[in-house]
């Protein structure tokens, strides 16, 4: 099994802490992280837990640096995810099952159950939530299914997916409406493709859903954690660190005794551990031209609606793009 993460230098200690979590509770998995970056930072070099680290793009992805020039990091980063995916099955030709996980999701347990599914499922998709909620604009604006945790069986069919999702990505991975990056395509996929929604309450657990009865905590045992009807608490997703989590737990979860809080606890102190404060101020390469100056917002903005300067194969990144800036100067 492959464990696999899209992240860029300014995020380098969650990854680690990613991976680290992961080689404790499953030593026979590979941990690969591809890194959006021109070069690999220091940061990702000679860590333990990761077994490659590759750079977006040395993917193969056509046009690469046109490609993403007119997006934003998050964006950018998101967009080559199924090329991403794809190029595991292709490179690891031994390996029959690739999981994704966003860098801020930290496995409390083996991906037993996981595993045994990817023996009769091709794609498993994880939705956001699994219960009947009150709340329905959360699906509306950001899709039913969460991609920070994605797994996928070699398959012909995972195959045809990532192609067709990566297609789309290539072209229209923004944040705004109503494309929220890569998760509103995946809402077509189980009418597309032979997908298993994958409804196990102890994986992905996250702010948007600790308000479901299913995901609480019910005892602890031996170092690890249980649900209702004995679900393992496998995974631990902490995203919307700065604020969302934080709300969610103390409306869902008032008890302050209950051990997500201590999770809570030791993943803060283990940021700092891994260097968050050093790598969290690291720039993006991507935000600049080769020659250092900063790339504007309206530059992005300008060049990917420009169909003929993507179309000529040129890097953007070599020079300051000139239709936003003859619009600047006030020609049109």
């Amino acid at each position: 099994m492959i464990i696999s993460s899209v992240t860029c230098a300014d995020n380098l200690h969650e990854a680690k802490m990613m991976a680290r979590a992961v080689k404790y509770h499953m030593p026979y998995a590979s941990v690969v992280i591809c890194l959006m970056e021109q070069t690999i930072h220091p940061a990702a070099v000679d860590v333990p837990w990761f077994d490659e680290v590759v750079l977006a793009k040395d993917l193969g992805i056509p046009h690469f640096e046109g490609s993403i020039f007119k997006y934003s990091l998050l964006e950018a980063v998101t967009s080559i995810k199924p090329m991403f995916l794809r190029s595991l099955f292709d490179r690891y030709t031994h390996e029959q099952n690739v999981v994704f996980m966003d860098t801020d999701i930290i496995a409390y347990a083996p991906f037993d159950d996981l595993l045994v599914a990817l023996e009769h499922h091709n794609i498993l998709l994880s939705p956001h939530r699994i219960e009947p909620n009150p709340e329905p604009l959360g699906y509306i604006q950001h899709g039913i299914f969460n991609t920070g945790f994605m797994a996928f069986r070699r398959s012909e069919d995972t195959f045809r997916f990532l192609e067709w999702w990566g297609q789309r990505l290539y072209s229209y991975c923004y944040y705004h409406a109503p494309f929220f990056v890569d998760q509103k395509w995946v809402d077509l996929a189980p009418a597309l493709f032979d997908i298993k929604i994958w409804k196990h309450p102890g994986y992905n657990i996250a702010a948007w859903n600790l308000h479901e009865r299913c995901r609480k905590i019910v005892r602890e045992e031996d170092g690890r954690y249980w649900l209702d009807n004995d679900y393992p608490f496998v995974c631990y997703h902490y995203s919307g660190m700065h604020g969302m989590l934080q709300y969610c737990m103390d409306m869902w979860i008032p008890d302050k005794s209950n051990p997500l809080y201590y999770l809570l606890q030791l993943y803060e102190e283990e940021l700092n551990t891994m260097g968050k404060e050093e790598l969290s101020d690291v720039p993006w390469s991507y935000d600049y031209y080769l020659d250092g100056t900063p790339i504007l917002v309206e530059e992005r903005k300008a060049y990917g609606s420009d169909i003929q300067s993507f179309e000529s194969g040129s890097n953007p990144f070599q020079t300051r793009f000139g239709a936003y800036s003859r619009k600047e100067e006030g020609y049109s």
